[in-house]
């Protein structure tokens, strides 16, 4: 060890810790350095100013202005003893001065004959860095030269910390965009359980829906599909809540209800509630829960065979008395609160064009601008007096739901928005 080196800080360990945190060392130049240490140099008029943080074995420079090395050896650097104090280490003339006056950085470059110093402190208290300004000339330091380097240094250690913050926020950027494409793919993955949206079933029912989430992931889902030659079955059920798990209980319900392994008929709706209702017990799944319309049709007989859990009446309606609307489905416990709850069957019988609407509670459970709730009732009332919409690319579910944001007068709904509309043909 020369006799320049300085001692090594007691807490040295931690300190070297705190420095390496921040992830700065042999990062490019920053602007924002550069202006302080610019600025530094301007206000004491020197010719060399340097932002310096002292590693293990080196002093590297985050910036500097006068100086071509972009790090020295530590163990000759002024800067190492300047990180063993609370305030400024300052040497007026270093040929004055025999500690200093052999010292490498005085005998050769920059020939240093003014010093002065300020330790730059880590969020955690420990001096991992420097503030300082050299001149080829001696010179005197008053008390607000010492002022001044001080508020300079307090700027530079400002900067030196938003470091970790400005890094935290791209991690946070970064968890945020991958985040997003997850969510992205979820959401995909939940559409891809939905049917296509306007087909026709063996000529004897014609479909077509609206699925508007109210955020990325909702919780509700409709489907249908023919069960066998004789039966189409289809349902609308909405999940408590929106998010991740709203949506995976959604698609794994709905994924039972389609699958050819469901334990119960699919043909009898209340039994494929009480199959629904113990296999989704709300403990098992965060205390989550859903209601459901579901509803068989049965082609030769034209009977509908229906059974709800907690969800409201579906609407059934026929163009050639459009004002006429029949509600389907009555109380029932919802899907996963009790363990045994009774579930019953009801049927109608379906005249020609016919036209079966399934919905979430998001689309009567606005309000208009005056605080009035649309309603089931209002919602009824409003499928009875919309028209048939004109323009063929405008669709009977789609102008509905144009009816409630127009009643609501937003174009956003705050909740799960679903539609379903089955015309038996």
């Amino acid at each position: 060890m020369t006799m320049f080196a300085p001692p090594t800080p007691p807490d040295e360990t931690e300190r070297l810790a705190d420095l390496r945190a921040l992830s700065i060392l042999d990062t490019p130049p920053e602007q924002r350095f550069d202006e302080v240490v610019n600025l530094t140099k301007q206000v004491f008029n020197t010719p060399i100013a340097y932002i310096a943080l002292i590693d293990a074995d080196r002093q590297w420079f985050k910036s500097a202005a006068g100086l071509d090395a972009d790090q020295t050896d530590r163990q000759t650097s002024f800067c190492g003893h300047t990180i063993l104090r609370d305030d400024a280490l300052v040497i007026e003339d270093t040929l004055a001065e025999p500690k200093w006056a052999n010292h490498p950085m005085v005998t050769g470059e920059p020939h240093a004959r003014f010093y002065a110093g300020y330790p730059l402190r880590s969020d955690q208290g420990r001096n991992i860095a420097t503030l300082c300004i050299v001149d080829t000339q001696p010179r005197v330091f008053t008390d607000i030269d010492h002022q001044t380097l001080r508020h300079l240094a307090a700027l530079a250690e400002t900067q030196l910390n938003l470091v970790d913050l400005v890094s935290a926020q791209r991690q946070v950027l970064d968890a945020r965009k991958a985040l997003q494409e997850e969510l992205a793919e979820a959401e995909a993955y939940v559409r891809s359980f939905l049917p296509d949206r306007a087909i026709r079933l063996n000529a004897t029912e014609r479909t077509d829906y609206q699925f508007i989430a109210s955020s990325r992931l909702g919780g509700d889902l409709l489907g249908f599909q023919c069960i066998d030659r004789d039966h189409f079955g289809t349902f609308l059920l909405d999940v408590t809540g929106h998010g991740v798990g709203s949506s995976l209980l959604a698609v794994s319900a709905g994924n039972a209800i389609q699958s050819p392994n469901f334990p119960a008929d699919r043909r009898d709706p209340a039994a494929t509630l009480d199959a629904l209702n113990q296999a989704f017990p709300m403990e098992r799944h965060r205390n989550k829960f859903f209601t459901i319309w579901y509803g068989v049709y049965h082609r030769p007989s034209r009977t509908l065979t229906y059974a709800t859990a907690g969800h409201h009446p579906a609407l059934l309606q026929n163009p050639a008395d459009p004002h006429t609307i029949t509600r389907l489905g009555n109380p029932a416990l919802m899907i996963g609160v009790v363990p045994h709850a009774d579930y019953h069957n009801a049927t109608h019988t379906l005249t020609p064009h016919d036209r079966l609407y399934l919905f979430s509670d998001g689309l009567f459970e606005v309000s208009n601008p005056e605080g009035q709730l649309l309603g089931l009732d209002g919602f009824t009332q409003l499928l009875q007096n919309h028209p048939t919409p004109t323009d063929p690319d405008d669709t009977r579910t789609a102008h509905i739901l144009d009816q409630v944001r127009l009643y609501q007068q937003s174009p956003t709904f705050n909740d799960d928005a679903s539609l379903l509309e089955i015309e038996f043909i």
